[in-house]
């Protein structure tokens, strides 16, 4: 079962729903920074046929969500914690600057390089399952 929202506008094959979030939605705020703003707007790809004022139930596939998470949240964690151990450890053993400046220094490079590399793939993400989808009209 999906999110419930109305079609406000259509770009380009998707609809512009407009949502009221929900409990689960607000604990989050990955989408709107922690604004009070009870509705939110997304864009989703136009599976039904709905038209503007039209109610459509929007679904993303749980897994995909799991995998867009681990990939935005995940895998720069990853390479911050890389960076800083990475950083540490090397500059203290080759007695090159301080270890700390040295491994939060590493940590932010890397987190860096890891947001541009998904930058540059971000094409893939947007012709796969990752994008929301209006499934069906509802009454």
């Amino acid at each position: 079962m999906g999110e419930i929202g109305e079609v406000i506008g259509k770009e380009g094959g998707r609809l512009v729903v407009k949502m009221q979030r929900t409990e689960a939605c607000a604990k989050c705020r990955a989408c709107t920074a922690g604004l009070e703003s009870k509705d939110m707007i997304i864009k989703a790809v136009n599976m039904c046929q709905g038209n503007v004022g039209d109610r459509v139930e929007v679904v993303l596939d749980n897994s995909n969500f799991m995998k867009a998470a681990i990939i935005m949240y995940g895998i720069p964690f990853a390479a911050f914690m890389l960076g800083v151990f990475g950083g540490y450890y090397g500059a203290e053993r080759y007695a090159f600057g301080s270890p700390e400046l040295m491994g939060i220094g590493a940590g932010v490079i890397l987190v860096i390089l890891t947001y541009l590399i998904i930058r540059t793939q971000e094409y893939r993400f947007k012709e796969g399952g990752y994008i929301p989808k209006a499934v069906n009209i509802v009454k």
